[in-house]
């Protein structure tokens, strides 16, 4: 995302600075407020509802800013995101397609994690397409890192293993559950197909290949630096989802 975000700015003549914040209550001080940068592009805000607040208050101070997350109505400001519904969906419909039953979901699933819900009610309705009902026990929070993945895996295996499929809301979480799923003497995909959300360099070259939902993320550093100047030239701006791609790799296939 970030190198797409680079070459953006630079087609525009603009010149990116970039830093990691620790998002303390003054976090944006140092930025526009400061007159060391005509606007801000966020990428990840770890609990939306912790972050909520200090998005609110850019907008109320007239900040210029886009974030990179799920672009849904009534959220401060203008955000840039993938269709995290439909690629919940459409992954969930291929694992259901490979003859798989009891399907997992590894991340969380409230409106803490936007992202992840809308990933998880996509999911969800794709087992109501298919005559399932989501069985909430089969849902084990997780964030995106491999070991989140890979304790929420644990966790599920100890309360049931006869699932069949996991779906994970990220390729780190899938492949922390892989890991588990090995750990535990289960063949992926054998004896439980395995999917992520992302397509991380990393999936192609995991063993085995993991199957994801790809976000364009070329698109979307162009949309966020062409939102973001649209922004400064006092433009009106609206949120955007950008459509998704299914990839599929051997983790999910079924013999």
């Amino acid at each position: 995302m970030l190198g797409s975000i680079t070459r953006a700015c630079a087609l525009h003549g603009q010149d990116l600075l970039v830093s990691f914040q620790q998002l303390s209550t003054d976090w944006q001080a140092d930025y526009e407020d400061s007159n060391k940068a005509d606007g801000i592009i966020l990428l990840g805000y770890g609990d939306y509802h912790q972050s909520r607040d200090r998005l609110q208050r850019l907008v109320e101070q007239g900040t210029h800013f886009v974030r990179w997350g799920a672009a849904l109505p009534g959220q401060p400001g203008v955000s840039i995101g993938s269709d995290n519904f439909q690629g919940g969906h459409d992954i969930t419909a291929h694992l259901l397609e490979q003859g798989c039953r009891r399907i997992a979901f590894l991340g969380h699933a409230s409106s803490h994690y936007p992202e992840f819900q809308e990933r998880y009610r996509g999911h969800v309705e794709a087992l109501r397409a298919h005559g399932l009902a989501a069985d909430p026990a089969l849902q084990h929070d997780a964030i995106t890192t491999e070991a989140s993945g890979h304790a929420a895996c644990l966790s599920l295996l100890a309360q049931d293993r006869s699932i069949d499929a996991v779906c994970a809301a990220s390729d780190l979480i899938a492949i922390g559950a892989v890991r588990a799923l090995r750990e535990q003497g289960l063949r992926v995909p054998q004896d439980v197909s395995v999917t992520g959300f992302d397509d991380i360099p990393l999936a192609a070259s995991v063993s085995p290949p993991l199957t994801t939902v790809q976000q364009d993320t070329k698109q979307a550093g162009q949309l966020l630096v062409e939102k973001l100047l649209a922004l400064i030239g006092r433009q009106a701006v609206e949120g955007q989802s950008i459509p998704v791609k299914l990839v599929v790799r051997e983790s999910s296939l079924r013999a």
